[in-house]
């Protein structure tokens, strides 16, 4: 299982890459020659180290506390006359592994869209804002002011990602699928941001 570290430093090379394709597609918007600023990379790269180590242990409290699968019954189905042994076999076998278990993927699921969007959302807007030099009232204001809208903008990509993740991709490596589709909603961010 990657350390925490090596998942944080995966992120944080994700989200600089999403705030250089940021400033680009701003500079072609804009049909301006671009000049890469560092200023903004340092603080998506920073913000990215402090709020990573959060979310890996957000999704291995969800995985072990509700955990996306459980052991099959491992009692092997009875073999009758009419069940080859290669039949048999099969069936042993699909007994044998694990059975996803529904209830907890919708419960994760209902946990990282509702508590973990709303504190993702209020963390960037805070964050954010006083890496960029406001002030507490500041932030608050503007995440009162935005986040039903980030969270809306949110919930066309992030539902998605959620489900796939806890189904199909191993919690070691979940971050790191978050942070590799988060690519292009990094760069939404950062002209959020900016």
């Amino acid at each position: 299982m990657p350390s925490i570290t090596v998942q944080t430093a995966q992120a944080a090379v994700l989200s600089a890459t999403s705030n250089i394709l940021a400033q680009a597609l701003t500079a072609y918007r804009e049909n301006k020659t671009f000049q890469l600023a560092l200023e903004p990379i340092y603080k998506f790269v920073l913000f990215t180290i402090l709020n990573t180590p959060i979310n890996i242990l957000w999704q291995r409290y969800l995985e072990e506390t509700f955990p996306g699968s459980k052991p099959a019954s491992s009692t092997p189905p009875a073999q009758t006359k009419e069940v080859g042994e290669k039949d048999a076999y099969k069936n042993k076998a699909v007994a044998s592994k694990d059975v996803a278990s529904k209830r907890n993927i919708a419960t994760k699921f209902l946990l990282d869209q509702t508590i973990g969007a709303a504190f993702n959302t209020a963390l960037f807007f805070i964050g954010m804002g006083l890496l960029n030099g406001n002030t507490w009232e500041q932030c608050i204001s503007t995440m009162k002011r935005d986040s039903f809208s980030l969270y809306v903008a949110g919930a066309k990509i992030w539902p998605a990602v959620s489900l796939i993740s806890f189904i199909f991709i191993p919690v070691e490596r979940r971050v790191l699928f978050a942070s590799i589709i988060g690519v292009g909603w990094g760069v939404y961010l950062s002209l959020l941001a900016a």
